[in-house]
C-alpha cells in the first residue's frame, strides 16, 4: 500500500482545505436553520418557482421549508453540499493519474517494481478514502451541530444518513469518471472538463425532465435523480440513492485501470 499512503500524505494539506469548507458550509447551513424554522411566508415563496427550479431545489409539494425535513432537503442535501463533495472528487479524481503523469510522477513512480494497475488502483483508493472521511466526518458535524437546534425534530435519522452517503456516492461516481479519464488520457484538463461537464449536465437535466412530466425511465438516466428524487429525511433509508452509483463507480474505475495498464504513458 505504500502508492495509497504517499497518496494521502500529498493530499493531506488541500483535503484540510476542502474539509474546514465542507464543515463551514454545514455549521452555517445549521446555524441559519432558526431564523426560517416554522416561517410559512417562504413556502409560498417558493410556489411561484418554476417546477424544474424546485425540482433542482428540493422543493416538494406538502413539506414545508420551515420544517426540518424541508430544510435538510432544500438547504444542504439539494443544494452546496453533494457539489462540494462532487467537486472534490473530480478534482482528486482528475490528480490520480492525469495530473501526475503530466507531471512526470507517474513515470518516476513505475521505475520502481510496481504494477501499473496496481499503482492506478491505489492513487483511486486513496482518493476515495478521503472522500469517504469527508463525507462521514460531514455527517458527524451536522449530527452534532443539528441535534440542539431542532434540525432533527420528526426527521428519520436512518434517512438523513441514506443522504450523506448517497452524496458521497454521488461524488465517487463523477471522481470515477475523472480518474478514469485521466487514466485513457493522461491529461488532467480533459478529465475535469469531461467529468464537471458530466456533472452539470445530469444536474440540470434532473431539473428540467422534472418539469418535463417524461417517463420514469428517462428520468432515472440521470444519478441526480437517484439522489435528489425522494426526501429521504421523511421517507427513510433508500439504498438507490447510493448503491446504483457506487457499483458503477467502481465499474468505471475498473475500465480506466485497464486501459492504463495497456497504454504507453505520454
Amino acid at each position: 500500500m505504500m502508492v495509497f499512503t504517499r497518496t494521502l500524505r500529498d493530499r493531506q494539506r488541500s483535503s484540510l482545505w476542502w474539509a474546514a469548507a465542507l464543515f463551514g458550509f454545514m455549521l452555517f447551513s445549521v446555524a441559519f436553520y432558526p431564523t426560517v424554522k416554522g416561517q410559512a411566508d417562504i413556502d409560498e415563496i417558493v410556489q411561484d418557482l418554476p417546477a424544474s427550479v424546485q425540482a433542482l431545489f428540493g422543493i416538494q409539494d406538502g413539506v414545508s421549508i420551515g420544517s426540518a425535513a424541508g430544510y435538510l432537503q432544500a438547504r444542504l442535501f439539494s443544494s452546496l453540499y453533494p457539489a462540494i463533495l462532487v467537486a472534490f472528487a473530480i478534482t482528486a479524481g482528475a490528480s490520480a493519474v492525469g495530473s501526475a503523469e503530466e507531471e512526470g510522477a507517474m513515470e518516476l513512480l513505475l521505475s520502481n517494481p510496481i504494477a501499473r494497475h496496481r499503482a492506478a488502483i491505489e492513487r483511486f483508493a486513496a482518493m476515495a478514502a478521503i472522500l469517504a472521511a469527508l463525507t462521514a466526518g460531514s455527517g458527524v458535524v451536522l449530527a452534532i451541530a443539528g441535534a440542539p437546534v431542532g434540525l432533527f425534530d420528526g426527521v428519520s435519522a436512518a434517512g438523513v444518513s441514506s443522504a450523506i452517503a448517497g452524496a458521497g456516492a454521488l461524488a465517487l461516481l463523477h471522481g470515477a469518471i475523472a480518474a478514469s479519464v485521466g487514466a485513457w488520457t493522461g491529461r488532467r484538463g480533459t478529465a475535469l472538463g469531461i467529468a464537471s461537464g458530466i456533472a452539470l449536465a445530469g444536474y440540470l437535466g434532473f431539473g428540467l425532465m422534472s418539469s418535463a412530466g417524461l417517463p420514469l425511465l428517462i428520468e432515472a438516466a440521470s444519478p441526480w435523480y437517484w439522489y435528489l428524487h425522494e426526501n429521504m429525511a421523511i421517507h427513510g433509508a433508500n439504498f438507490e440513492s447510493w448503491l446504483p452509483a457506487l457499483v458503477i463507480s467502481l465499474a468505471i474505475a475498473a475500465v480506466g485501470v485497464a486501459k492504463f495498464s495497456r497504454r504507453d504513458l505520454r
